[in-house]
């Protein structure tokens, strides 16, 4: 497929400059801007956030790395009354990770460290597992099996606000006994990955994530309210806080200021910078030869199977067209960037309220300015499937039997207790946070000799292992953590 781009990029750019486009007209300081009549549309796109009373968003529209439409709908700050705009300063969430992923090749490209060196060469600490070796290939493009560290801190009832040290966040990586699966088997997404990028590059080039991304990366490309926000205390210029909406329908502040994790998120940045970004992808500007490319390089599994995820980006095609994209979503931030490479096209959609759908209104943005481009129709969105009713998979289950699986677990993998009571029939974990929640019956099964049951809820489940009529343990999968085991304390 690259090949082929480069061909189609190259015959692009050659009809572009000499016949330019019907979406784009000419202005004597800005490069180029869009048509009135576009401006409309996509601002009808964003218009239920087009208020002085609530948080919104922030869009803009790129053509090769230069701004040709921006603009803020709703507000960035609530306590000071200040508006969204084109320079507002949002927290990027996962969008991050691509910046994490530049900083990686950029590093591999000057020789501190390779996409195939284990893990271990950089952080000796990282464990050695039965299950396979670990590479930063496999981090890059979430085949790693290394289990998602934010998922850990649920588990453990950890809140996010907690303030939580680099050390400390290594080492609740490093102290997991396995795997979820062998590396390069599968992909699944792992935020753990991108922050052991962050640490490899640390310790590669003697430089922290931030620094070296600044100089490599922000300070070249004229990004100058961009940065990996390592230090909580920093004040952030044009900086916007995010929100949800409350109870009582008034809007509630969801801002961490603690939270400094950095590689899988921490990242700052505003949709004038995101545009000059994307000038990275059309030309050697970092110094990098053929640094699209090299993003865009798909991973590989060990099957052979090619999966959509690159480097930071997923990659696929979308009515015909190549595109290139990545989402992120953390407190109330939900964000977007999508980028049609051969059309030269990116669109931006960056988001300060939480039920806001950025991903949804780039799509709507990009059929708004690609119309006359797609090759195919664009698909009818599934209606959503119906709520489930009570999980009754297991049938139902004796009081003898929900009395032998309560008691308390302990895991150390992620330094946590659960309770586990029966209350009224029911099966109820009493979690670390301070929620309970109702255990629905998934039916039985049977482990290591001897016989044993299921329980879960929503995506957790916990698979009971039952040794003499007495429950001694379960092992836990939810989401992107597998295989985690609690044992009865005795």
């Amino acid at each position: 497929m690259q090949a082929q781009w480069n061909v189609k990029r190259t015959l692009h750019n050659v009809i572009f400059a000499l016949l330019g486009t019907s979406l784009f007209i000419p202005h004597t300081t800005s490069g180029l801007q869009l048509d009135p009549e576009v401006r409309e549309r996509i601002d009808a796109v964003f218009a239920e956030y087009d208020r002085t009373d609530g948080p919104g968003c922030a869009v803009g529209v790129a053509e090769a790395g230069r701004l040709v439409y921006g603009r803020g709908y709703g507000m960035g700050q609530l306590d000071h009354g200040i508006p969204l705009s084109e320079r507002s300063v949002f927290y990027l969430a996962s969008v991050a990770k691509q910046f994490a992923a530049a900083a990686i090749v950029i590093a591999a490209h000057e020789g501190h460290l390779s996409l195939d060196d284990e893990v271990r060469r950089h952080i000796p600490e990282f464990p050695d597992y039965e299950q396979g070796a670990v590479t930063v290939r496999h981090l890059v493009h979430h085949t790693s099996g290394v289990r998602d560290y934010l998922t850990l801190m649920s588990l453990a009832g950890t809140p996010f606000e907690n303030i939580l040290t680099n050390e400390a966040m290594l080492e609740l990586i490093t102290r997991q006994k396995e795997l979820n699966f062998a590396p390069g088997s599968e992909h699944l997404y792992s935020n753990s990955g991108y922050v052991l990028m962050a640490e490899i590059v640390k310790r590669a080039t003697g430089r922290s994530l931030r620094e070296y991304a600044d100089e490599k990366i922000f300070r070249p490309l004229g990004m100058t309210s961009t940065h990996f926000h390592d230090d909580p205390t920093q004040v952030v210029r044009d900086r916007v806080f995010s929100y949800d909406a409350g109870p009582d329908g008034d809007w509630r502040t969801n801002y961490l200021m603690a939270f400094d994790k950095v590689g899988d998120g921490g990242l700052y940045s505003s949709v004038e910078d995101l545009a000059r970004w994307d000038g990275a992808f059309y030309g050697d500007v970092l110094g990098v030869p053929g640094f699209a490319e090299r993003m865009y390089e798909r991973g590989v599994l060990t099957s052979g199977e090619e999966i959509r995820y690159a480097r930071g980006l997923s990659v696929e095609r979308r009515r015909g067209l190549d595109r290139v994209s990545h989402a992120g979503g953390f407190m109330a931030f939900r964000t977007m960037i999508a980028r049609y490479p051969e059309q030269r096209t990116t669109v931006i959609a960056l988001c300060n309220a939480g039920m806001a759908n950025p991903v949804q209104m780039s799509l709507a943005v990009e059929d708004i300015l690609l119309e006359d481009a797609f090759t195919e129709e664009a698909e009818v969105a599934a209606a959503p499937p119906a709520a489930p009713g009570p999980d009754t998979a297991g049938g139902e289950v004796s009081a003898d039997v929900l009395a032998a699986l309560t008691g308390s677990y302990h895991s150390g993998e992620i330094g946590a207790t659960w309770v586990i009571a029966a209350e009224e029939g029911r099966l109820v974990l009493r979690h670390p946070s301070g929620v309970d929640r109702v255990l629905e019956h998934r039916g039985d099964t049977s482990g290591n000799g001897a016989g044993g049951t299921v329980f879960g809820v929503g995506g957790f489940e916990l698979a009971f292992e039952v040794e003499s009529g007495r429950a001694v343990a379960f092992v836990l999968a939810a989401g992107r953590v597998r295989n985690v085991r609690f044992d009865l304390a005795r």
